[in-house]
């Protein structure tokens, strides 16, 4: 790194910490969700499979929340029931990898978010909405790309994320056809950047409800023609985002049944000549003894090459089991979790996050035949005079002897610090990640470390 390139980094800092400490105002404005704030609830952390077809609820503020009571009845019900929400995000990422030469830095510094209107119901069933993304470069050397927060070459850029219409059908049943955002494993929104990835497409959703048994069932499939990742203005289709040099869409699916305490649930994705990838999870909640929560959870993804091979111009088939034990009295919660990947090939998640519990912030822990450890522990601080901190700490390990190159080992420590003031400023969250990562590999050596800091705030306007 040269004398001026280190001045630059400087000068990037202190003007990330002039935002947050000078200034005051921006405050006022909200991000769009980043993955789930940190809970110390066994219950309350959910699984992917249990997130599927929602979206993240974690409050927001009202400026007009009387707005309809003023408005004449004669107002149709297609504006007057409309919503407006802004949800503003200022992050900040900084990434250093040192063991190559020479070391490869990765740094940004944006803001900006999203502007969403959805209508109220036209004939009651139906309704629409259109979603503004934008992400805007504060501090971003062109050297130091490829941060997911802006476009590659850090240019900033806006684009209409969502446009969508929807048709709500008897039985709790929708049909959303047009650009939207999808909430399941291997197809989501990957929302921990600047914006969250959407699709265009045709979806049928569903859900049934036994309140007297406690029981559930949400459901939904469709198709996916193309899709626009976090850091990109533009579609693409979902072949080319797998890595592949064609137009093809994918055919996905799904149900999750939610029963008391318990949930399992199954999704299939489908794209031709390309990928099949198939994923179930179930979990079981208890209240282990008085004041004390306990979650087990166990996940299984099954991947292979489809048809013509497309892909990587060879069949390769792989999978992973993970299983994850959550024990919580709060305000302390501790996890534990492992998975194996077969050693056929690598896993591959190009259209979401990694959905294993094994995914530290740094590595994802998916080399062919890798196994995984994970221990974390999770601490709300309101008994100490911090309402609305929460800290994390996890330690992961990786080892396979499958990888390309030889055996391999890597390991990882990660913080995060959640501060949400929900009285004074709901909807308010910050977010500070650190992490350390090293990996060894015969005589090969490489370490990163990896911060983060991220202010959301969201409003909604009416």
């Amino acid at each position: 790194m040269t004398q001026r390139q280190g001045a630059a980094r400087t000068c990037g800092r202190l003007l990330l910490l002039f935002w947050f400490v000078l200034a005051p105002g921006s405050l006022l404005a909200q991000g769009i969700n980043q993955s789930e704030p940190l809970t110390v609830h066994p219950r309350q952390s959910l699984t992917t499979i249990e997130r599927s077809f929602a979206l993240p609820t974690w409050g927001e503020a009202t400026l007009f929340d009387r707005r309809r009571e003023t408005l004449p009845e004669t107002v149709p019900a297609f504006f007057r029931d409309s919503t407006l929400k802004a949800d503003l995000r200022t992050y900040y990422r900084d990434k250093v990898t040192t063991g190559t030469q020479p070391a490869a830095v990765t740094e940004a510094w944006a803001a900006g978010g999203s502007l969403a209107w959805e209508s109220g119901k036209l004939f009651e069933r139906l309704h629409g909405g259109v979603t503004l993304y934008t992400s805007l470069p504060l501090y971003a050397p062109e050297a130091y790309g490829n941060t997911g927060l802006l476009l590659p070459n850090q240019s900033g850029f806006a684009v209409v994320g969502e446009l969508y219409g929807k048709v709500d059908l008897p039985l709790d049943h929708t049909v959303t056809a047009g650009r939207y955002t999808w909430s399941t494993p291997y197809v989501g929104r990957q929302d921990n950047r600047m914006v969250p990835n959407t699709f265009y497409g045709y979806m049928l959703t569903g859900s049934q409800e036994d309140k007297g048994r406690d029981l559930s069932v949400r459901y939904g499939g469709g198709y996916l023609a193309t899709i626009k990742q976090r850091d990109s203005d533009t579609f693409m289709s979902m072949a080319q985002a797998a890595g592949a040099p064609v137009d093809r869409g994918t055919v996905a699916g799904g149900a999750v049944l939610t029963w008391g305490p318990a949930s399992i649930g199954a999704f299939e994705y489908y794209t031709q000549d390309i990928l099949n990838i198939l994923y179930a999870e179930g979990s079981y909640g208890a209240e282990a003894w008085p004041a004390v929560e306990a979650m087990l959870s166990i996940q299984a993804a099954d991947q292979r090459a489809t048809g013509a091979n497309l892909l990587t111009g060879s069949y390769f088939s792989t999978g992973q089991l993970g299983v994850r034990l959550q024990v919580g009295a709060d305000p302390v919660m501790v996890t534990a979790a492992f998975s194996q990947v077969g050693g056929g090939a690598a896993m591959q998640n190009p259209w979401s996050n990694n959905p294993f519990y094994t995914d530290g912030l740094v590595l994802d822990y998916q080399r062919a035949g890798e196994s995984a450890l994970l221990l974390g522990g999770t601490v709300n601080l309101r008994h100490v005079g911090l309402p609305g901190v929460t800290v994390q700490l996890q330690f992961f390990d990786g080892w396979t002897t499958a990888a390309p190159g030889g055996p391999l080992v890597e390991s990882e420590w990660d913080v995060t610090v959640d501060w949400r003031p929900q009285v004074m400023l709901p909807g308010l969250w910050f977010r500070f990640d650190y992490g350390v990562a090293q990996t060894w590999q015969g005589s090969s050596y490489t370490r990163s470390n990896e911060a983060r800091a991220i202010l959301n705030y969201r409003v909604r306007v009416f």
